[in-house]
């Protein structure tokens, strides 16, 4: 365990092989840092512990493993990484193999793994990618950029998101900024859009429950669309369905400033339009 003081936030970058990478932001004066063995007993994962280098100068952290020429042959052990730094410090993660953990409230986040899952509770900015894992995440308070393959969670953006699935489902809590989402295979669920939305997927239901202002493009060619428009704004509608029915539930509405553009495809499955 190495100890440095570090009375603001900082930059800090991990860069391993394999395992699990977790930082702890906290209010503190000082970062900490714990490379472990995941297997005491294993001496391959002792080494690996061993051989990870350490550094920190001018507020930049650098916790990093040698690069092996040969990934897939060489023998390599496996680590657990803990950083435990200042509320507001930058995180880079990158690994062959492992998941990551990012408590309490940290800057820029830049995490990528081919295999494991992405848990992310608060961020400014966000960019998140694995291509065998979960990814859930509270909030990020500008702007996200996420690809997964398996289920993506998040919670409240502030800003602009980018989201992408190769299997799996989306569920959006509430996004501020414009939204572009997209799954080769499952179903998208956005339950506040506030501004524009661009949503697809190849197989599963789309469903907005409650828009804001902007232009929504929704297309899914087997599932069904349903959209919740607020009271008090007008819809300009543009709905088809090849197999299914479209079912506009909205009420004649008063004169309004407040329009909100729809466009829906699908073409086997029915397609909602609803008060929310």
């Amino acid at each position: 365990m190495q100890t440095f003081d570090t009375p603001r936030p900082i930059s800090a970058t991990v860069d391993i092989t394999f395992g699990s990478i977790r930082f702890v932001a906290g209010d503190r004066s000082d970062t900490v840092v714990e490379v472990r063995p995941v297997d005491p007993s294993w001496e391959l994962d002792v080494k690996a512990a061993e051989q990870t280098g350490i550094d920190f100068a001018n507020g930049k952290l650098v916790v990093k493993q040698p690069k092996l020429r040969n990934l897939w042959t060489t023998k390599y052990g496996a680590v657990e990484v803990l950083v435990e730094l200042p509320t507001g410090s930058d995180v880079r993660g990158d690994t062959a193999n492992g998941g990551y953990l990012v408590e309490g409230s940290v800057g820029s986040c830049q995490l990528k793994t081919p295999t494991g899952d992405i848990r992310v509770e608060q961020a400014t900015g966000a960019r998140l990618r694995t291509t065998a894992g979960k990814i859930t995440v509270d909030r990020v308070s500008g702007q996200a950029d996420v690809s997964g393959n398996g289920g993506i969670r998040l919670r409240q953006v502030d800003g602009g998101a980018v989201v992408k699935n190769i299997g799996g489902d989306i569920w959006v809590g509430e996004v501020a900024g414009d939204l572009r989402v997209s799954s080769a295979n499952g179903g998208i669920t956005v339950d506040v859009a506030r501004a524009a939305v661009d949503a697809r997927t190849a197989s599963g239901d789309i469903r907005v429950g409650e828009l804001g202002s902007g232009a929504v493009d929704l297309y899914t060619p087997t599932g069904e669309v349903e959209v919740g428009v607020p009271r008090g704004t007008a819809a300009r509608l543009d709905a088809h369905t090849s197999a299914g029915r479209v079912h506009n539930r909205l009420e004649a509405s008063e004169p309004t400033d407040r329009t909100v553009k729809v466009r829906a495809r699908s073409h086997g499955g029915d397609i909602i339009v609803r008060p929310a």
